[in-house]
C-alpha cells in the first residue's frame, strides 16, 4: 500500500500518491512536478492517471507536465468542465458518482461533492487499513470542501455554502460506508479523521445532526 502526501506549489497543495505497490495514481497535482516525479521514482511506482478534485489552479498546476512525463490519462468531473472553472485539458476519462478506479488491485470510489466549486469530486477507498502506525478503515480525499477543523471556501466562482455543507454531511459524516475511523486527506493543512472533525469542526454545527452535537 502507498499512500504518500506532497505539499507543492505556491500555496501549500496537498498532492498525494496513492495506490499499492505495483500502481499509482497522482491525486491533484499544484505545482512542483519535479517534487512529484522524484518521489514516484522513489517508491519506484508505476502511475497510471491523474486524478483532480477540482479545477482550480492550486491544483492543477504544471498538470501538463506530470501528464507528458508519464503519458498518462487525466480523469476529472464534466461539471467541472461545463462549468468553467477548469478547461485547460479535457479529461481523458470523465468521473461522476459510483465510479471506480482500479489502482493496482486497490478500489478508489467516486463521490461528488460540490460546494467549493460546482464539480468537485471526492476520492474514498476500505482498502487502507494502516497509515504511519495507526489502525484505520479507510481514507478519502476531499479537496477543499473540509481541512483539518476548518471547511474549503464557497465564495468563489460556483461556490456555494449550502452545497458545500450539504456535501460534507451526506458524502462524508453520514455516508454508509465511511465512519469516524476513515482519514481525510484534504487539499491543504494536515491529514485528519472524520472522528475529529465530528469532535473539534469549528464549522461542525452546519454539517451534524443536532443529536452529533
Amino acid at each position: 500500500m502507498i499512500l504518500k502526501r506532497l505539499i507543492v506549489g505556491p500555496l501549500g497543495t496537498n498532492s498525494y500518491i496513492f495506490g499499492s505497490n505495483k500502481e499509482v495514481v497522482i491525486i491533484d497535482v499544484g505545482g512542483d512536478p519535479e517534487t512529484i516525479i522524484n518521489a514516484i521514482d522513489d517508491l519506484v511506482a508505476i502511475p497510471i492517471a491523474v486524478l483532480i478534485t477540482h479545477g482550480h489552479y492550486d491544483h492543477t498546476l504544471k498538470l501538463g507536465k506530470i501528464l507528458r512525463n508519464y503519458s498518462i490519462p487525466l480523469m476529472y468531473s464534466k461539471k467541472e468542465y461545463d462549468s468553467g472553472t477548469y478547461q485547460q485539458k479535457k479529461a481523458d476519462r470523465w468521473l461522476k458518482e459510483g465510479d471506480i478506479i482500479d489502482v493496482g488491485g486497490m478500489t478508489l470510489n467516486v463521490l461528488e461533492t460540490p460546494g467549493h466549486s460546482p464539480g468537485a469530486l471526492s476520492y474514498y477507498s476500505k482498502d487502507i487499513k494502516e497509515y504511519n502506525g495507526q489502525k484505520i478503515d479507510g481514507v478519502i480525499f476531499t479537496g477543499d470542501l473540509i481541512f483539518r477543523r476548518s471547511i474549503g471556501r464557497s465564495d468563489l466562482r460556483g461556490g456555494e455554502p449550502q452545497l458545500l455543507f450539504q456535501s460534507i454531511k451526506n458524502k462524508i459524516m453520514y455516508h454508509p460506508e465511511i465512519n469516524d475511523k476513515f482519514l481525510i486527506c484534504p487539499g491543504h493543512m494536515g491529514i485528519t479523521s472524520v472522528g475529529e472533525e465530528r469532535k473539534s469542526n469549528m464549522f461542525r454545527n452546519y454539517f451534524l445532526e443536532d443529536d452529533d452535537i
